[in-house]
């Protein structure tokens, strides 16, 4: 049964997909720092309103995976910016997250030369995201 996107059962679900995974804690044991995801409002996709989620990972472990608010979010090490639609090609793999930072189709706050050092890291999750089945919010036609 698909877990409507970015909600928190999603982020619970995206967490144990990580922590399941036999590779990660290994490819990310340099990895430190927190991840926020800001995602735009696109009211014809069915996102209202801004959506922010935050996630933790440190040496190949990972802490908080949560839906958030904006002041949490931007606490984050590294905050990314971007459209729904930007999201979900990432999600996808229709959308290199390295190619759109250096694109500007996603904006960064943080340490880009750190990220691309890490590379490895950032794909793996983003591999990792694409096992969550998902329900996506312009997918849900209820």
């Amino acid at each position: 049964m698909p877990i409507k996107a970015m909600t928190q059962e999603w982020m619970d679900a995206y967490k144990a997909a990580i922590q399941a995974d036999p590779e990660y804690k290994s490819i990310a044991k340099d990895w430190e720092g927190s991840v926020s995801l800001v995602v735009n409002p696109d009211p014809a996709r069915n996102v209202p309103e801004p959506i922010y989620l935050f996630m933790d990972y440190w040496h190949g472990d990972v802490g908080d995976f949560v839906v958030c608010d904006k002041e949490k979010a931007e606490s984050a090490k590294f905050v990314m910016t971007g459209d729904y639609a930007r999201w979900k090609q990432v999600a996808y793999k229709e959308l290199d997250a390295t190619k759109a930072l250096l694109q500007g189709k996603l904006k960064m706050k943080g340490d880009l030369p750190y990220v691309v050092r890490n590379i490895k890291t950032v794909n793996k999750v983003i591999d990792l995201l694409g096992k969550v089945d998902t329900l996506w919010p312009d997918d849900d036609h209820q």
